[in-house]
C-alpha cells in the first residue's frame, strides 16, 4: 500500500539562490561540537545535531524574504534517521508543510524573516547538513 501523505522528494535543489547562505541562524540545544552556522555554510561534512532525539532549527534574515521551497540535507552516516518534522513560518506561528524525512519540501510562497524546521521525531541522531531556502 502507499502512503497517503508522502515525504519531501530526493533532496534536489530548486532553481535559484539558495537563500539560507550568508543568512543568520538559531534553534534548541545543539549537540556537543555542532552549530548553527552549519546549517547555512554550503559544506556537507559539517552539521547540526539536536541534543536529544528532537528539536528545531531556524534560518532568520533582516528584512522579509519570499521562500517557496526548503531543502533537508542530512549529514553523511545518518540518512533516514530523521522522522517527522514540521516547517513553520516563525513570524506567524503557523505550520508551512509536515510529512516524514528529509529531502525538498514545497509549499506556497509565504514571505517572513524566520523559517523554522522542527524535527518531531527521529531514529538515532538526526543530523542536519544543509538547510537551503528558496524563493521558487
Amino acid at each position: 500500500p502507499t502512503d497517503p501523505t508522502p515525504g519531501p522528494t530526493d533532496p534536489t535543489p530548486p532553481g535559484g539562490t539558495n537563500l539560507s547562505i550568508g543568512a543568520g541562524s538559531d534553534g534548541s540545544s545543539k549537540a556537543s561540537g555542532t552549530s548553527f552556522g552549519h546549517l547555512r555554510d554550503g559544506d556537507l561534512t559539517t552539521y547540526w545535531a539536536p541534543a536529544g532525539s528532537t528539536g528545531h532549527a531556524s534560518i532568520k534574515w533582516d528584512s522579509a524574504t519570499a521562500v517557496s521551497s526548503v531543502v533537508i540535507r542530512e549529514a553523511a552516516g545518518s540518512a533516514g534517521s530523521i522522522g517527522a518534522w514540521r516547517l513553520l513560518d516563525a513570524d506567524a506561528g503557523t505550520v508551512l508543510a509536515s510529512g516524514d524525512g528529509a529531502g525538498t519540501i514545497s509549499f506556497p510562497r509565504t514571505t517572513l524573516r524566520k523559517i523554522t524546521f522542527e524535527i518531531v521525531s527521529s531514529t538515532g541522531s538526526p543530523r542536519i547538513a544543509e538547510f537551503e531556502t528558496y524563493a521558487g
